[in-house]
Order: C-alpha cells, then sequence, then structure tokens
C-alpha cells in the first residue's frame, strides 16, 4: 500500500528510470516544459511532482505511474531494459490523462 514514504522515492525512481533511458535532465525537462536545474531539484526531492508531469514522464519512458511510487516496478522496468527491451510498453492515451487528471 502508499504512505507519506512513497513520495519521497518518487525523484529518485524518475533519476533512475532516466538513466537507465539513457536521458539527459536537459531532454526530460525539455519535453515537460521546465528548466533542467527545476528537473534536478524535482529529483533530489527539494521540489514535488505535479500529476501532469508525472503523467507525461510515464508516457516518455513507457511505464505506469506506479513505477514512480514502486522502486521494485522501476527495478523491473530497468532490468527489462537492461536485457534489451525496451521496458514496458504502458503508454497512456489522452484520454487516459484527462481520466486520471479529472479524477485528482
Amino acid at each position: 500500500m502508499y504512505d507519506a514514504d512513497c513520495l519521497e522515492k518518487i525523484g529518485s525512481n524518475v533519476k533512475f528510470l532516466r538513466t537507465m533511458r539513457k536521458l539527459r535532465q536537459q531532454d526530460v525537462a525539455e519535453k515537460l516544459g521546465i528548466s533542467q536545474t527545476h528537473l534536478s531539484n524535482m529529483e533530489c526531492g527539494r521540489v514535488k511532482f505535479s500529476l501532469k508531469q508525472l503523467l507525461r514522464l510515464a508516457n516518455l519512458f513507457n511505464c505506469q505511474l506506479e513505477c514512480f511510487f514502486d522502486p521494485r516496478q522501476a527495478a523491473d522496468i530497468a532490468a527489462d531494459i537492461a536485457a534489451g527491451g525496451a521496458g514496458q510498453d504502458k503508454r497512456y492515451t489522452q484520454s487516459d490523462m484527462e481520466l486520471l487528471l479529472t479524477l485528482v
């Protein structure tokens, strides 16, 4: 189950998945519409991620939102990438994103 501790791990899980995909902070930041410094602060836990940013990251990394909250799921994707796979292809559609944002 989720608790407040999982919120503290989001940044490190994002950084882990980003580095496993061999993406630079600058490139990911541009796709999120933020500065590289802001992304760095988010990955270090100094700034919180918005749901919209997490949805964009999930699509960029081809994973579900749960990967940002659960290090085991992030590790599973990393293992798949290391084995030569593309990671789980779990992109959210535009309607999925709208529904998630409406629910919150």
